[in-house]
């Protein structure tokens, strides 16, 4: 299987990125650093990490005609992501975000929905959207879109990878329901999130506990990944547990670092058929690079990190 295009369905954002010594605290004051507008958006993220590698990558998600999604659609090409599949709602209000980044490389983001990206209808999909892609990847939102290209791509025998990038709890205030996250995750041929929607989907408070727990419910084919910040990450496949430590970096922001992961990972697995061990390591790398740099984007080249592991080979 040679993966080279990419459909991707899913956050597309503005972000206003906040540099400060700490994350804020309840009656606290904070001096601010830096303070930056870049674009942004989980799905969005991984998709310019994916261009960057050379994987052909189109974004399919509803934005504002405001002065947001204009800034969003032109950054996004600037990035290498075709924007064709971009539907642009009249005098709606594009996603955006407020976050800070902490100089300890930690972050928390404050979301404004806004009224376009959920607000993409089944009915606006058609069939032909699929056309020349080899791969569907969705982080839910909207669910109702992403389950339905999700049984477009199992009549055609595309692979589906699924992102719980956000916890359940947060996906039903956004307005996603249980229904539609468990029956398209019943479609996945990959499962990846982090700890924290694993650990919530399941009720187990263990994350190892939690991944299995998940991947026992859905057998998805390609197995479930979690990303665990300084842990690591881990693959769980058939019969087997694979792992890659995080590498010793001295993070600037870890904004967008899991979604750079995922576009490591689906390059080096999908697109260049490294073995599962190779890909969650060659992954690791694209994460841990994006955190040294401010922003939730990272645009690096295989090359480029390749040599980034030569250099922090332990």
């Amino acid at each position: 299987m040679s993966v080279n295009t990419v459909l991707g369905l899913g956050a597309a954002a503005m972000d206003t990125v906040i540099g400060c010594d700490r994350l804020p605290q309840e009656d606290s004051f904070q001096v601010i650093d830096r303070e930056q507008l870049l674009p942004g958006g989980s799905c969005a993220n991984m998709l310019a990490a994916l261009a960057a590698l050379g994987v052909r990558a189109r974004l399919l998600a509803k934005i504002g005609d405001d002065e947001r999604g204009r800034l969003f659609r032109s950054t996004l090409r600037q990035d290498g992501v075709e924007d064709g599949w971009l539907v642009e709602k009249p005098g709606g209000v594009t996603l955006h975000t407020y976050i800070w980044a902490a100089a300890t490389g930690n972050h928390c983001i404050f979301v404004n929905l806004g009224d376009a990206l959920m607000d993409l209808q089944p009915e606006e999909i058609d069939e032909s959207i699929l056309d020349g892609v080899d791969l569907f990847y969705s982080d839910f939102f909207p669910g109702k879109a992403t389950l339905k290209i999700a049984r477009m791509c199992k009549k055609k025998d595309i692979p589906v990878v699924l992102c719980m990038q956000c916890t359940p709890s947060f996906m039903r205030k956004a307005g996603n329901t249980d229904a539609d996250l468990e029956a398209s995750l019943a479609l996945a041929d990959l499962i990846v999130s982090g700890r924290e929607p694993y650990e919530e989907y399941s009720g187990l408070a263990d994350m190892q506990q939690a991944l299995a727990a998940v991947y026992e419910e859905y057998r998805p084919r390609f197995g479930a990944v979690c990303t665990a910040g300084d842990c690591g990450a881990i693959w769980l496949q058939e019969g087997k547990t694979l792992h890659s430590p995080a590498f010793s970096i001295v993070p600037v922001d870890s904004t967008g670092a899991g979604d750079s992961f995922l576009g490591g990972l689906i390059y080096a697995f999908f697109h260049e058929g490294q073995s599962a061990q190779a890909a969650l390591e060659f992954a690791a790398a694209v994460g841990a690079m994006k955190c040294l740099r401010f922003g939730p984007r990272i645009k690096a080249h295989a090359d480029e990190v390749k040599r980034f592991m030569r250099e922090h080979a332990k």
